[in-house]
């Protein structure tokens, strides 16, 4: 395949790199400054890389059109591009005052820059970004679920995608018909799982699982290979989100905000 999506999983695992690091200053609103302003660099850059794929996946821009309209909407996704915008330019740190409760310390965003109706007046500058990037996350993991198959190897290399049969897609990888599999006895399904092994994989599925407790489409193993899959946490998935102590509090939390959201459309009556 000739598409690789690498870029834009480390481009996100970057967004969240700095969402992390925007945890650690405890006091020092220097760093966090800093810590921000890369952040809003990295998660304005993350979209414009995603769109360089219009040209190279099929399907892409009438699968983006929807997203890139809802974002547009999205209250908080245009605060955060209107601050990047301006501080990109010249403007100051878009951080305002600071809360300090024992040792729990939260930064704020100026108040001239907001609405007084607006809901990011009661939320710490740390929360809203980490609201803002999962939004980023589920556009990404979107395209995965829709158009995966023309970017992720695990996707792209299965019986059920590959239509030319197993030899045409070992000639691809390996470059020739793996015949030392045959000889040892490995079935078609074998060959297919040993093939895959071989190519690269989303390398973002610890965010997937950690934030949306999700992750990519799994090619099926074979018969006889199942009790040897490996598990999430065998694999690296299992990952905390930033701001919280384990993966159990922020399912906890992200359950919650769920309902919370749905409630508050129910009121509104959408």
């Amino acid at each position: 395949m000739s598409t690789s999506f690498d870029t834009i999983d480390e481009k996100i695992a970057e967004v969240e790199f700095f969402l992390r690091k925007m945890c650690d200053p405890g006091y020092n609103s220097q760093e966090f400054k800093w810590y921000f302003s890369a952040f809003l660099s990295a998660a304005r850059t993350s979209t414009l890389v995603l769109q360089r794929f219009q040209h190279d996946v099929p399907g892409f821009s009438k699968w983006y059109a929807p997203h890139q309209k809802r974002l547009a909407k999205n209250e908080l996704a245009k605060h955060f591009l209107d601050m990047r915008n301006d501080h990109v330019h010249g403007g100051d740190y878009p951080v305002g005052g600071a809360s300090i409760i024992q040792k729990d310390v939260k930064f704020f965003f100026p108040r001239e820059n907001i609405t007084v109706e607006s809901k990011l007046n009661e939320t710490d500058i740390v929360a809203a970004s980490r609201d803002y990037f999962i939004e980023l996350l589920k556009v990404v993991y979107d395209c995965y679920m829709k158009l995966g198959i023309h970017f992720d190897p695990q996707q792209y290399y299965t019986k059920e995608n590959y239509k030319d049969g197993i030899n045409k897609a070992e000639c691809e990888v390996c470059g020739w018909v793996c015949t030392t599999l045959i000889e040892e006895g490995f079935t078609r399904d074998g060959r297919w799982r040993e093939l895959r092994s071989r190519v690269g994989a989303c390398q973002i599925n610890h965010l997937f699982y950690g934030y949306l407790d999700k992750v990519t489409p799994q090619p099926i193993e074979p018969e006889g290979f199942e009790d040897f899959a490996y598990t999430y946490e065998e694999r690296g998935w299992e990952h905390v989100p930033a701001g919280f102590s384990s993966l159990k509090a922020y399912r906890r939390w992200f359950r919650q905000n769920k309902s919370i959201k749905r409630s508050k459309k129910v009121v509104d009556g959408e």
